[in-house]
């Protein structure tokens, strides 16, 4: 299953994140390889984010409205100190549930080693400065046993809206972070953690999709405008 990152007109106030995971893991025996790409892009609040180039590249074209991300040094923690980018096999095709009007689909339970960190009543999105984009802090733990690196990114089931990750005016279109965690606190022994950012400009069902080194795992949440 796949679901494309398209763009979502108007803006919503406030809302409020009810997050949870959805417990669907994909084993990853052989990656889906990807195209190199030096194209830039700048978003409406004037940044330009050119895309990292060879076997690592980011995808070659941002969703409408986002920004491409700019490899590790994208993550705010990461910046000035990081360089490069994740492994092309982590880009894999997305995989994420079909919107089949029904209930958003969340489960309480997520299989593999990373997910974000579980909230009872959900994280309410702010508005943020020059933006029409909602943001809301979202932290990712990766279990002892893994230490490799992530790509995460994401979308609205069936379409019609876009996920971005930062704290920019114009989010990025994914989230990279590094391996062995650099600049990560460390959680529940050998674990790591990572306060990021989503964004969202309207309600609704979405979902993640974290792709790791041997594994490609579905995180589904509601965004409550």
């Amino acid at each position: 299953m796949s679901a494309r990152l398209v763009a979502a007109a108007g803006a919503a106030l406030v809302a409020v994140l009810a997050l949870t995971g959805c417990g669907t893991e994909t084993p990853v025996s052989s990656p889906s390889p990807t195209s190199s790409s030096t194209e830039a892009a700048t978003g409406t609040d004037g940044a330009t984010a050119p895309q990292p180039t060879g076997t690592a590249a980011a995808s070659t074209a941002a969703p409408a409205r986002l920004a491409p991300t700019r490899g590790y040094g994208t993550y705010e923690a990461c910046q000035g100190t990081c360089t490069g980018a994740v492994p092309a096999s982590l880009r894999r095709p997305l995989h994420l549930p079909a919107d089949d009007r029904g209930p958003c689909p969340i489960t309480i339970h997520v299989a593999g080693p990373v997910s974000p960190r579980q909230v009872s009543a959900g994280v309410g999105f702010h508005t943020v400065a020059g933006s029409t984009w909602l943001g809301a802090q979202v932290t990712w733990i990766a279990t002892g046993g893994y230490t490799g690196p992530l790509l995460i990114r994401g979308a609205l089931l069936g379409g019609g809206a876009a996920l971005g990750f930062g704290t920019r005016a114009t989010p990025y279109d994914e989230l990279q972070l590094l391996d062995a965690g650099r600049g990560a606190p460390r959680v529940g022994g050998n674990g790591r953690a990572w306060v990021t950012y989503t964004r969202v400009r309207a309600g609704g069902c979405y979902a993640y999709q974290v792709d790791g080194t041997g594994f490609s795992e579905v995180v589904v949440f509601r965004a409550v405008a």
